[in-house]
Order: C-alpha cells, then structure tokens, then sequence
C-alpha cells in the first residue's frame, strides 16, 4: 500500500506559498488529502475566541513587515513581538511560567515587562516543593509544572510566557494552562538554548554524523 502520510516538509512543489493555485501537488499533501478539513478549520477559524489571536498576529505583523520600513522588520525581537500582541489584545496581565534554570533570565523579562507597563507574575518550575517519592520519582526535588499552571489560572493572567520549562513539563503546564500560551526560551542545554542550532549543523558536513544516522 502506497503511503500517502502528510509530508509537507518533503514537497518541492509548495503550491501553498505560491500564487500558481493550478500546480499539481504530490498525492501526500494535506490540502488534498483532507480536503473536507478546510471548510470544518475554516469555520474554528471564524470563532471570535480565534479571531481575537489573528487580529493580535496581523496587528503586530503589520507593523514588523511595514512595506514602508522594510529594514525595521530585522530590529523585532520576539520579546517585543509578545509585548505588541499583548497591548492589540489588552492584555495587562501576563504570566511568566520558569525553569528555575533560568530565573535570571526571566528576572530581566519580569524587568521588561513591568517597564513596559505590564503587570506580572512569575512561577517557579519547583514551586509546591514536593517530595519526589510521592509520585514515583527519584531525587531531593521535582518539579511541578502543574501546579505552575494552576496557580497562574488563579491569578487569572491574560497570556502565560514559558520560560525553558523542561520537555514533558512543558507538556503537562500547556495541558493544563486556561491562558494563552507562547514559549520565549525552549530548553537546549548543549546550545545556549537555541535548538534550531542543532537543525543547522545537521547541515554541516564536519558535525553531519553527530546528528543524521547512517
């Protein structure tokens, strides 16, 4: 049986970047495979919960691909993509969610932000201190991401900012995060958390076998 598993990341067609809507797309494309799905996302899309995030992106994109500004589009962190997206939405209020790795780097977002007129609050990953044992764990500590979810559903923040939350953690504060949610740093220990440093010497020929197995 031919497989026909989505595989966009495999297509050299890409009709879905172009204007040329009359390509013939591999038979693995989604566009076709799921054709009824388009109308059915179509109408989640047009619900006024989802509308309220696309006008926040269109706002704050608007501005960083400004046709008449087009070197300003290089000076948009994603720091300041998120404080945008807030102040389109009227959020006052944001959550930061944290490794207790990285406290100071969260410390200098909670300084930004409340510069920037936002009010926060922040969570630590250990918060709750529980003892590892009681839930089959092994170690003097264990996070609780949790219990960071909870307490930031408490204090009732308008959009939660995730702070190199371990994997699987990060999981489990999404799973049960009320708020909008929206990584700034993703854990990479080897990379200086930067993961896509990983992607772009898989590319190298000097680390390619560190990375892509014979």
């Amino acid at each position: 049986m031919v497989n026909h598993d989505p595989q966009c990341v495999k297509c050299t067609i890409l009709r879905c970047r172009s204007k040329e809507k009359d390509k013939k797309v591999p038979a693995f494309c989604p566009t076709e495979k799921y054709r009824g799905l388009v109308n059915e996302t179509l109408e989640k899309l047009l619900l006024p919960e989802n509308q309220a995030v696309n006008k926040g992106w269109m706002g704050y994109m608007s501005k960083v691909m400004n046709p008449e500004k087009p070197r300003e589009k290089l000076s948009w962190t994603r720091v300041d993509e998120i404080m945008e997206y807030a102040k389109i939405r009227g959020m006052k209020r944001l959550g930061i969610a944290t490794c207790g790795e990285l406290m100071p780097e969260s410390k200098s977002l909670s300084d930004i932000l409340e510069s920037n007129g936002f009010d926060i609050v922040s969570v630590i990953c250990l918060c709750g201190e529980l003892n590892p044992q009681d839930i089959g764990m092994w170690g003097n500590k264990v996070c609780n991401p949790i219990m960071q979810a909870e307490v930031l559903n408490r204090e009732k923040t308008e959009l939660n900012i995730m702070m190199g939350l371990c994997l699987g953690h990060d999981i489990l504060f999404l799973r049960y995060c009320k708020a909008e949610t929206t990584p700034l740093v993703v854990k990479d220990r080897a990379l200086g958390h930067n993961p896509a440093a990983a992607l772009y010497f898989s590319q190298n020929p000097m680390f390619k076998d560190r990375f892509i197995k014979k």
